[in-house]
């Protein structure tokens, strides 16, 4: 539980940081835009584009193992909110009951005929 819990904080600051690094490449607006050109400055006229390039895809990366580390983890969880669901789902299912059948619906009366 204390590994999944710590792989899940992880994945969590993973994608806050990929979503930065996205919307820090510069496009069509985006973060840096947005603050200025502050990477111009920092970087120089391309050292950004290409320095955030490559850290999109190394955390693209890490992101994608993240998520299969986290759902090999997720089957293992036990205890706590998540411990039980199976067995409660079980009890649920041997207590329901069925529906009781529909009625058909009445023939309708008939109608008297005008004759014009």
């Amino acid at each position: 539980m204390v590994l999944y819990t710590i792989a899940l904080i992880v994945h969590a600051i993973i994608c806050v940081v990929l979503v930065l690094v996205i919307l820090a490449q510069t496009s069509k607006g985006g973060l840096d835009a947005n603050l200025g050109g502050a990477a111009m400055n920092v970087f120089g006229g391309s050292g950004a584009s290409q320095f955030l390039k490559k850290w999109t895809q190394i955390l693209a990366l890490v992101f994608a193992a993240s998520c299969l580390l986290l759902a090999f983890l997720v089957k293992n969880v036990s205890g706590g909110a998540a411990g039980g669901i199976q067995e409660r789902q079980k009890k649920i299912k041997t207590t329901e009951q069925k529906a009781p059948a529909a009625k058909p619906a009445a023939a309708p009366a008939s109608q008297p005929t005008t004759g014009k």
